[in-house]
């Protein structure tokens, strides 16, 4: 029988790079004031290709160490798919529900940001119990890279949007 630990750096490294790549496509494309249905295809863009990327590259890394068979390597890599595209859902929804919830329309960027900020707290809590770390240190890691990538990614579409 498997157990979630097994799969802590697959969940971890693709529910990461999932919630802040796509974030970072959203805040740059806010940012450099491109509109939503942009902001909606890059970012699906973005899931499945990276997603799918990410997958890729955590099965050749698995393999590569000795400890680790095929089998296993493409359960972590189906551990990051999943993540990547779980995780990295969750900056797109408020783009998604723009015509569903008026709330989300008036205020799509910050309910977008506060998914985000919710997302990169519950995976800090999930790296806690999974490696048994403090949950204080693993969310205040989590958020912290999670911000400063966003703040990067917002002003560079903000200045590119200006040039351009």
């Amino acid at each position: 029988m498997t157990n979630l630990k097994d799969y802590a750096k697959s969940i971890v490294y693709g529910g990461l790079d999932g919630i802040i790549t796509t974030f970072a496509l959203v805040a740059g494309a806010v940012g450099g004031k491109l509109g939503t249905m942009t902001i909606i295809i890059l970012g699906f863009s973005n899931l499945l290709a990276d997603g799918f990327s990410m997958a890729i590259g955590d099965y050749l890394s698995s393999t590569t160490e000795k400890h680790t068979d095929n089998k296993q390597a493409v359960k972590n890599a189906l551990a990051t798919f999943l993540a990547f595209n779980g995780f990295g859902l969750l900056p797109l929804l408020s783009y998604l529900l723009i015509n569903q919830v008026e709330l989300f329309r008036n205020y799509t960027f910050l309910i977008a940001c506060f998914l985000v900020a919710l997302a990169l707290v519950l995976l800090g809590i999930v790296k806690a119990a999974i490696t048994h770390q403090s949950k204080r240190k693993e969310v205040i890691r989590t958020v912290a890279v999670g911000l400063i990538a966003s703040f990067v990614a917002y002003y560079v579409g903000y200045l590119l949007g200006l040039l351009v």
